[in-house]
């Protein structure tokens, strides 16, 4: 088996298995002698900064000299980005071998009538590959929820960390924050403390201090107030926060509430023993990058693009275009039919002067780009539908702006992992300047 085959494997199981609560992953790390028991975690849920967060407490752990595992979900541009030890996306022939040893298992399962889904095959591989790797501390980012998520069989949790909260898989997780907060609780474990976003939904935080409580978790939340900011811009963020000079590769005001977030977990890790110096937090802070959040790509014009798709990460995105985008706002947007797009765009673009919506390629789940460009002419009256042409979007949207101007591709994680290709592709084309990391893998 190859890397590409192993990936190929695991996609495979789209369609076919079907979620039933913990029992599938817990039978199946069973017949590979739950490795996971193995490891200590950080445990991260919430609705939006999951990413961020979870990536901001692994390159600190790193810094201080941990061997840290890293599990996010899910990739932009490479499916091994899902799982990565100290910064380094597992080699595609460790891949195919932690695999293969999990093929064996779940085959076996299938033809019990106990087929795993995709989500629990990705969990399975990374706990085989980070037990094999004999990591410290994993930082494990949850898919969907907490309670019923299969990241949560994990015993050995140092910290929760709850990020922000708000209406996403309603379906799945309840229609109200506090519902949702109570499906995100279900990762906590006795004693562990319980680190909370500073600026939570109070319908939520009512929930998690419940939670907590019961738990005899420790409740700790940073205070935004005692942030002092003192750059904000598109290169970036520096401030000062219980005594450390942060400097934030990730522009955008709600990095900064992510930022704290990660701190208090760092410092709470600290508090029990972990050997973290203030140097390690501020060098594993400086140096997380993630694509597609607030990513600058281009800087004359600027051209921005993120993965906000719900209603409340398009509210922080919205915020977080004051300081940073220049001139007239162009906005090239495609979303999934499953999220809640109104509420989403009503957020965004009514900053545009100009809008081109697009269909997300190759996803069951895109909403038709006619249809939401009929959604945003309520927001804006200069809207053009380019379908599935995301070159032709692309070079329309980039070839209106004046040099002051700004171009924002946003909607859907799924999109921004195309439009970065795209984009790549019609910069070299034409000899634009353009960020380096649309040349290689992150």
């Amino acid at each position: 088996m190859t890397g590409n085959e192993a990936v190929a494997y695991i996609h495979s199981a789209r369609g076919r298995g079907k979620k039933n609560g913990l029992v599938q992953i817990t039978r199946l790390m069973q017949l590979l002698g739950s490795p996971q028991d193995r490891l200590r975690y950080v445990h991260v849920v919430g609705t939006n900064g999951k990413g961020s967060t979870t990536a901001m407490i692994a390159h600190s752990l790193t810094a201080a000299g941990y061997r840290t595992g890293m599990f996010i979900s899910p990739f932009i541009l490479d499916f091994r980005e899902r799982m990565q030890v100290d910064g380094q996306m597992i080699p595609p022939e460790e891949l195919a071998d932690c695999v293969g040893e999990v093929q064996r298992y779940a085959d076996q399962m299938a033809a019990e009538g106990q087929q795993p889904t995709e989500f629990e095959l990705v969990c399975a591989t990374a706990f085989v590959w980070f037990a094999r790797r004999q990591c410290d501390v994993v930082v494990l980012e949850a898919g969907v929820g907490g309670r019923l998520d299969s990241t949560n069989i994990i015993k050995n949790t140092l910290a929760a960390v709850i990020c922000s909260i708000g209406l996403d898989h309603v379906e799945q997780l309840g229609d109200t924050p506090a519902k949702i907060a109570a499906e995100k609780c279900g990762v906590l474990r006795e004693g562990a403390p319980c680190i909370c976003y500073p600026d939570q939904d109070t319908d939520a935080l009512a929930v998690i201090m419940e939670k907590a409580a019961e738990k005899d978790c420790r409740l700790i939340m940073g205070n935004p107030a005692a942030a002092e900011v003192r750059h904000l811009g598109v290169d970036g963020t520096d401030l000062c926060y219980r005594g450390l000079n942060l400097h934030l590769q990730l522009p955008g005001r709600y990095q900064v509430l992510n930022c704290i977030n990660a701190v208090e977990a760092l410092l709470a890790l600290r508090a029990q023993g972990l050997n973290l110096p203030d140097e390690a937090i501020c060098q594993g802070i400086s140096a997380t990058f993630f694509p597609a959040r607030m990513e600058v790509v281009a800087r004359q014009p600027l051209v921005l693009i993120d993965g906000a798709h719900n209603e409340s990460g398009a509210a922080a995105l919205s915020t977080s275009l004051e300081g940073i985008a220049a001139g007239k706002l162009s906005i090239l947007i495609g979303m999934l039919a499953d999220k809640d797009v109104e509420s989403s765009i009503r957020q965004t673009l009514p900053l545009a002067e100009r809008v081109y919506t697009v269909q997300p390629l190759h996803n069951p789940r895109a909403l038709p780009s006619r249809r939401l460009a009929e959604l945003a002419r309520t927001y804006c009256p200069t809207v053009k539908d380019y379908g599935e042409d995301l070159a032709g979007a692309f070079a329309a949207a980039y070839d209106a702006l004046e040099p002051g101007d700004t171009l924002l591709v946003c909607g859907s994680l799924y999109l921004a992992s195309d439009m970065r290709w795209v984009a790549g592709e019609f910069f070299r084309s034409r000899g634009i300047a353009h960020s380096s990391r649309l040349d290689v893998a992150y």
